[in-house]
Formats: C-alpha cells, sequence, structure tokens
C-alpha cells in the first residue's frame, strides 16, 4: 500500500509544482472555486430557463426519466421534467457529499499535502479537514451522472467539467490524484443508485396509475 501513496504523492509534485503554464494558474483557481461565484448559479438557472421556455419540438434534449416525448412535449411538462431532473441532481450531490465528508473522511483522516509536509505550490486558500476523498469531486460527478441519467446529451459537457474540477484540486494544491478518483467514484455511485430509486418510484407510481379505476359517463 505504501508504494500506491508514495506514486500518488509524485503525481501530486507533478501536477502541483512541474505542470504548471500561465493559463492553468489563471483557469484553475477559478475553476476550483466556482461554485462560490454567483454569477455561475446565474448562469445555470439562465441554461435551465432557456431550456425549459424554449419553443417545443420533437427532439429530446432534456431530461428522459419519466419524460414525455415527440409531439405531447409542452413547457409545462417539459418545466416537470426539468424540475424531477433538478432534485435528482441536488439528491445526488447531497448523499455524495454526505458520504464523502461525513462517512469516508472521517474514517480515512488523511492528512492534506500541505498538513503533511508534502512541497506544496498552494494557488488557493490553505484549506483544513481531511483530504481523503475530495468532496469537489464527488459533488461534481454525481451532478455529471445525474445529468447523464435525466439528461444524456448533456453528459459529455457535464463529465467534462467534473473533471476539469478534479484536476483543478490537485493543480491548486489541496487534494492528492487518489483523493479526487475514489470522490468520483463516491460521486457516480451516490448518483446511480439516486437514478436507480427515481425509476424504481416512478415506475411504481406508473403502476399503481394503471390500475386506478377510469369514471366514465
Amino acid at each position: 500500500m505504501s508504494w500506491l501513496l508514495d506514486l500518488d504523492r509524485d503525481i501530486f509534485i507533478f501536477i502541483n509544482s512541474k505542470m504548471t503554464t500561465p493559463l492553468l494558474d489563471v483557469v484553475m483557481p477559478v475553476a476550483t472555486e466556482l461554485h462560490k461565484h454567483y454569477e455561475f448559479w446565474i448562469f445555470i438557472a439562465l441554461f435551465f430557463a432557456v431550456l425549459i421556455l424554449r419553443p417545443t419540438t420533437g427532439a429530446a434534449s432534456g431530461p428522459e426519466l419519466g419524460s414525455e416525448s415527440g409531439a405531447g412535449v409542452t413547457r409545462k411538462s417539459r418545466a416537470r421534467a426539468w424540475l424531477t431532473g433538478v432534485l435528482l441532481v441536488g439528491l445526488s450531490m447531497g448523499l455524495a457529499d454526505l458520504a464523502a465528508y461525513r462517512g469516508v473522511k472521517v474514517w480515512v483522516k488523511r492528512d492534506r499535502p500541505e498538513a503533511a509536509g508534502v512541497p506544496v505550490v498552494l494557488r488557493t486558500d490553505s484549506h483544513s479537514g481531511w483530504s481523503f476523498p475530495s468532496n469537489h469531486a464527488a459533488n461534481n460527478f454525481a451532478m455529471a451522472r445525474a445529468i447523464q441519467i435525466v439528461a444524456p446529451v448533456w453528459a459529455i459537457p457535464a463529465y467534462a467539467f467534473a473533471a476539469v474540477v478534479g484536476f483543478s484540486r490537485i493543480y491548486v494544491g489541496v487534494h492528492y490524484p487518489l483523493d479526487v478518483i475514489a470522490g468520483g467514484l463516491i460521486g457516480l455511485l451516490c448518483a446511480t443508485l439516486v437514478g436507480v430509486a427515481f425509476e424504481a418510484m416512478r415506475q411504481r407510481l406508473a403502476r399503481r396509475l394503471r390500475q386506478r379505476p377510469r369514471t366514465g359517463v
């Protein structure tokens, strides 16, 4: 096991200290703290609003989990599908954050590179708390997996964004590569579990609706 931790440390030092460029020095600190900028969330809100309010077509570019398609798509049904998708994303990220922060971190208790005495070039504020796994990676990969479930057409951009954020945690000096990998796996697993639960509930509700006696004239 020590060889793996040594390799993890060496890769961290390479990315943090050797694989540096002026462009990454600007982009990565922004990417790693993007969730703290209100402009980012305004953009996300506007993005969802455009997807909901755009003219209806037969093309499927939104949530698929229990959504309608074709001529039956209306702004109301699309909004309902997107709200379901947002709920799935939120629950997935919440579960991933809880599992990583309250579960694995306090069990493993791995020091961050700076606290462990590893040579670090900090490109963000000094972080306290445990290092393994990365909550940023857990949250963002949970979001990407949830988006893949409800809106597959947006999966590649979502995973690309999660990967950039995960890489940024190494580049700015607050996480080892294994922290990010583990966080990403936790996020994927949590979002998959939430997606399975959502689909099971949707199918159960659909069966109940089909079994409900119809009232006729």
